[in-house]
């Protein structure tokens, strides 16, 4: 429940969630491309 309610945010500053995935033990979240710089950059910077 709390993935889908991430997958509506919308703002300049938030990175788009695409989609997940939730198999057994395996737990992905897939964001858009940034380009530029690694996502530690982007956060603290």
């Amino acid at each position: 429940a709390e993935v889908i309610y991430l997958g509506k945010f919308s703002h300049p500053n938030l990175v788009k969630l695409v989609g997940y995935c939730c198999e057994e033990d395996n737990k992905v979240l897939v964001y858009e491309y940034m380009a530029g710089r690694s996502v530690e950059n982007h956060l603290f910077s």
